[in-house]
């Protein structure tokens, strides 16, 4: 005799939940892991980006500020100057002393004489003075005073040529440190460019010493 298993029968409204749950589910927010972009059958690669591409950020004025490109130096002490015959030394540009500034500058003859000039804060009240040369120890020194700053050029060239010092010291002026950035990548490029020439010809001169090449020709016997 085969045993029988009473089958439990469960209301209707049971029997429906699964049922309406189904379309509850498909009309939910969608599922959060979504495709970045739809990839297109005939290529093979997302479509493009309908949004116009954005321009890099301007650069701030803050990365060009002295605080930044000199710190410590005060940006009322920044000057530049124009020497003839002498070029801006890239490196050179900094703080001086006690909270000071110098720049220097380096001859285009290639003799390695250097001019500096050197902005400081003057002795509070002093008063304007002319410019005055100054010969100690092997160093030259036009200086003056003009608006509570001691400015000066100081070479220790024995040679130099004391109309060109005092010329640089007129032409002092004040700058900013952008405008001193600006001044030391064309140096830089000056400086390379002449290195570049100085190559040039010294290998034209090395290739001009070189004895000829190929087969000597034979002295004739008589």
């Amino acid at each position: 005799m085969i045993a029988t298993r009473s089958v439990r029968r469960l209301p209707a409204a049971v029997l429906l939940l699964p049922v309406l749950a189904l379309p509850l589910a498909s009309c939910g927010s969608p599922s959060p892991a979504e495709p970045a972009a739809e990839v297109s059958e005939e290529s093979g690669t997302p479509p493009a980006s309908s949004s116009p591409a954005q321009p890099p950020p301007a650069e701030s004025p803050a990365e060009t500020g002295a605080d930044t490109v000199f710190p410590g130096v005060d940006p009322g002490l920044i000057q530049l100057t124009e020497i003839p015959g002498h070029t801006l030394e890239p490196e050179s540009a900094g703080p001086v002393g006690e909270g000071g500034w110098g720049v220097t500058y380096v001859s285009a003859s290639g003799s390695g004489s250097t001019i500096e000039l050197r902005v400081e804060r003057a002795e509070p009240g002093a008063a304007d003075t002319e410019i005055s040369a100054h010969k100690a120890a092997g160093i030259t020194e036009f200086h003056r005073i003009v608006d509570g700053l001691r400015v000066s050029v100081i070479t220790t060239d024995p040679d130099a040529d004391p109309d060109v010092l005092r010329a640089a010291l007129e032409a002092a002026r004040p700058a900013d440190a952008a405008e001193v950035v600006s001044a030391q990548q064309e140096a830089a490029r000056d400086l390379a460019a002449e290195g570049q020439a100085t190559a040039g010809r010294a290998g034209s001169e090395q290739a001009g010493k070189e004895p000829a090449s190929g087969p000597q020709p034979e002295g004739v016997s008589g």
